[in-house]
């Protein structure tokens, strides 16, 4: 990976900016209850409110101040400081949404609403299985028709995965929740309306695992966090009412690092059921180990910052980043409101179109959901779809110079039998943007969500390998400018632009997932769908949550390789179908991880 103007991501996140906090004086035409609330007495100037003080401040956003400006601003400031303090007082829901509702949409450009419809690649009807793992293992196209034709039953198939989750889950730690008792309960009534002729349609009777950050009714949604281990919703989610409706069957909930960061819950480190002695990727975690191993028939993951690609990636399965909007995300842990999305991770491609079209839009209750319709096809013509490849993108798979591998055989031999389907594979080259700087606007999202949690010193609970991550950059994102957040926001309209301008010319993407850290993350605030899908295998040395060895002369281990692609905003159905023949030619994903 190239770096950029500016310095890299990797240098910027390692700079510490220190601060010593000054308090603040109340204007003296303020309220009496804004007095109150803002601690030293009307009038009274905090001795700690200095020239020097914001002479100091001046230099953490490269400000620089003229003769006089410092005094000034020690006069003004104080009403400012007023104003955060009296805010801080206001009760705000986690889930309250800013005034500013992000749209992926560029004005001006028109993007078609679709059709809802399935086309299926016709595949070959097989038995049942005598052998419940080979049952565990198939893909959801298949177990539906097996229950739609009750050759086998929603029962059986949930007391195969329970079975499975009581006997391998203890070295994975991919399960936060599991709830043996509902799981049954609506296994049963998905037998009973199949009985009677009341078929939902493909995902009846399949039992599922969702991310613990989605709420369910009675059922504990504990954010993978310590602080909110008891936290019990009175209701459920916006997704898990669409599964509900599409009569799919809960089994609980799935491990995410706290608070949708890394793979470590207060439980545990979620394992790579691959190489279970390295984590299973982040923040999805649990949802990518699970699927993988078999402990469920598919999973529903969250992504503001790769937390579906990255598990995807780790574990060898499906994950689809779906367009930002297109699933409603209310009653989801709210984190990053301009940079949430939700998507299946599945263990065939086109698994993850059934599950999109049940969880699609829209939502009246979720602020940033669209209804644009989805279509798949899995018979489209592939000769007429041009794929933008960057050759720079195969060459190191990574997080960035110091931190990256190069890329490995199956990379290149994904890309062989891209071009081998009879695509059109052409040659694209990013415009030259500070791509890093955009991962501000996740922290100070993050930081604002969770304000309570660092202000009140609860944030300590995190995981000792969070802990280092989320309160840092809680703490880093208050030293950052009003001004320059919204610098950054016009920096993302710009990116949005130009990926506008690519999308222009080709149809998809197409790399190693992390073949450009860069394409990854420009492509999560822009709101493009991605798909991640299992290339082949690689014999590495046991790593941590990135792609290099912890220690290089380690014992090796086969793990997966993935390829991702992205396309246009609510073009998933054609990215869908060309990542469904890409697995199908290059027939490496039905191999099963060792740890069963």
């Amino acid at each position: 990976m190239s770096k950029r103007p500016g310095g890299s991501r990797r240098e910027f996140l390692s700079t510490a900016a220190v601060l010593v906090a000054a308090g603040g004086r109340v204007p003296t035409d303020a309220r009496p209850d804004d007095a109150a609330s803002s601690g030293p007495a009307n009038g009274r100037q905090d001795p700690s409110l200095t020239e020097t003080t914001v002479t100091e401040a001046a230099k953490l956003h490269a400000l620089p101040l003229p003769p006089g400006s410092p005094a000034e601003l020690v006069a003004a400031l104080p009403g400012q400081i007023a104003a955060v303090k009296a805010v801080r007082g206001v009760p705000r829901p986690l889930d309250l949404q800013p005034a500013i509702v992000f749209d992926p949409r560029l004005p001006g450009v028109r993007y078609p609403r679709q059709t809802n419809r399935l086309v299926l690649h016709a595949g070959r009807a097989a038995p049942l299985p005598t052998r419940d793992e080979d049952i565990a293992f198939a893909s959801v196209t298949q177990l539906a028709r097996w229950i739609r034709t009750r050759r086998l039953t929603s029962r059986r198939l949930t007391e195969i995965y329970l079975d499975r989750i009581g006997r391998i889950d203890r070295k994975l730690f991919s399960w936060i929740t599991v709830a043996t008792d509902l799981a049954r309960r609506q296994a049963d009534r998905a037998d009973a309306e199949i009985k009677a002729g009341r078929y939902r349609g493909p995902l009846h009777g399949i039992p599922y695992g969702i991310k613990d950050l989605f709420d369910t009714a009675g059922v504990a949604t504990t954010w993978g966090a310590a602080p909110y281990r008891d936290r019990v919703p009175d209701r459920d989610s916006a997704v898990v009412r669409q599964l509900a409706a599409a009569g799919a069957v809960l089994l609980g909930k799935l491990a995410t690092g706290a608070l949708a960061n890394g793979a470590t819950w207060f439980g545990g480190q979620c394992r790579n059921p691959w190489n279970p002695e390295e984590p299973a990727g982040g923040s999805s975690t649990g949802s990518g180990s699970a699927t993988a191993a078999g402990l469920c028939a598919f999973s529903i993951g969250t992504d503001s910052l790769g937390s579906i690609l990255n598990p995807a990636e780790r574990c060898g399965v499906v994950g689809l980043r779906a367009t930002f909007g297109r699933v409603p995300t209310a009653g989801a842990m709210p984190l990053t409101p301009s940079l949430d999305r939700i998507g299946p991770l599945t263990r065939s491609v086109e698994d993850a179109a059934l599950v999109l079209a049940a969880i699609h839009g829209p939502d009246p209750t979720s602020a940033t959901s669209v209804d644009m319709g989805f279509a798949y096809d899995a018979t489209i013509d592939l000769r007429r779809i041009t794929v933008g490849v960057d050759p720079a993108w195969f060459r190191a798979v990574g997080f960035g110079p110091g931190a990256s591998v190069p890329a490995s055989e199956a990379h290149h031999r994904a890309l062989a039998a891209l071009r081998e389907l009879g695509v059109r594979v052409v040659d694209v080259e990013l415009p030259n943007r500070p791509y890093f700087a955009l991962i501000n606007n996740l922290m100070v999202e993050a930081a604002a969500v969770f304000e309570e949690l660092a202000l009140s010193g609860r944030d300590r609970e995190l995981p000792e390998d969070n802990a280092t991550a989320w309160p840092k950059s809680w703490r880093q994102a208050r030293f950052l400018s009003a001004v320059d957040y919204l610098q950054f926001e016009r920096l993302r309209r710009q990116v949005m632009i130009d990926f506008g301008t690519i999308f222009e010319r080709v149809d998809l993407l197409f790399g190693p997932t992390y073949g450009s850290f860069e394409l990854l993350m420009a492509l999560n605030f822009t709101g493009h769908p991605g798909l991640g899908v299992r290339a082949g295998f690689v014999e590495t040395a046991t790593r941590g949550l990135g792609t290099v060895p912890l220690d290089p002369g380690g014992p090796k281990h086969r793990v997966t390789q993935n390829v991702a692609f992205h396309g246009r905003l609510y073009e998933e159905g054609k990215m869908l179908a060309v990542a469904r023949a890409l697995e199908a030619r290059l027939g490496v994903a039905a191999e099963r991880p060792p740890v069963d």
